[in-house]
Formats: C-alpha cells, structure tokens, sequence
C-alpha cells in the first residue's frame, strides 16, 4: 500500500493514438478529433470513384464486391491525405453510393462519392500527459 501508481490515460478506441510518433491516417465524420489539436488545414477532398465488374459470382459476390471496393475508396482517401502532408480526414462524407446490379448479366457497377476536409492534427501522447 506504500507504493504510489501512475494512472495513465487509456487511447482512444477508435481512433489511431499510441506513444510513437507515427499514428496512420484518422478518417472520422466528427469536425474534429478527440484527443487531438488540428494544426493545419491542408483542403477539402472530394472524389467520385467508379467500380464494374463482370465476374460477381466468381468473386464471392455482391457484399464482397462492395466490401472490397469501399476498402480501396478508404485506401485512396488515406493516401492522398497523406501526399498532401496530412495525418487525418474530418467532417468525412460519403453523400453517394449507387449500386447497380444484374444478376442475369453477372455483372455489377458502383459509384461512390466521398470526401472531407485534409488536416494535419498534432496528438497529445501517454509520456506529455503524466
């Protein structure tokens, strides 16, 4: 009992926040980020990507296809922040995702329109805080 404990500051859960210096790319529909003071806007983001495909049976159908093309959508989101010298998207969007399918074709489009606003936001980390 003569011991005293440091109590330290969990990170949040769903955002990217550790004691490196390295955090990735938040993405977050909030104005801003918990945790987090926004340094520099870098500019808005706003992209329309397309996706066909003639193969949705093969490819383990319409979820996966979806699925997978909203992982890259979110890749090219992350990328392209980072390029701009960003570390995280707010006020993200996703205004548009038009799906078009014909099974009897077995073939599948999408349209996706996202965007946000490109920030360079500085963490407050688990060693500044005790």
């Amino acid at each position: 009992f003569g011991r005293k404990t440091l109590k330290t500051l969990k990170s949040p859960q769903y955002f990217l926040s550790c004691v490196r210096d390295v955090y990735g790319i938040n993405v977050t529909p909030l104005p801003f980020i918990p945790g987090a003071t926004i340094d520099q806007h870098l500019g808005h983001l706003n992209f329309f990507f397309i996706r066909e495909t003639m193969s949705v049976r093969e490819t383990g159908g319409l979820a996966t296809f979806v699925q997978g093309f909203m992982s890259e959508v979110l890749g090219i989101l992350r990328s392209h922040t980072h390029s701009l010298g960003g570390n995280a998207v707010i006020s993200f969007f996703m205004s548009e995702c038009l799906l078009n399918h014909q099974p009897h074709k077995n073939q599948a489009q999408c349209l996706i329109n996202v965007g946000g606003d490109c920030v360079l936001a500085s963490y407050v980390t688990q060693t500044e805080v005790s």
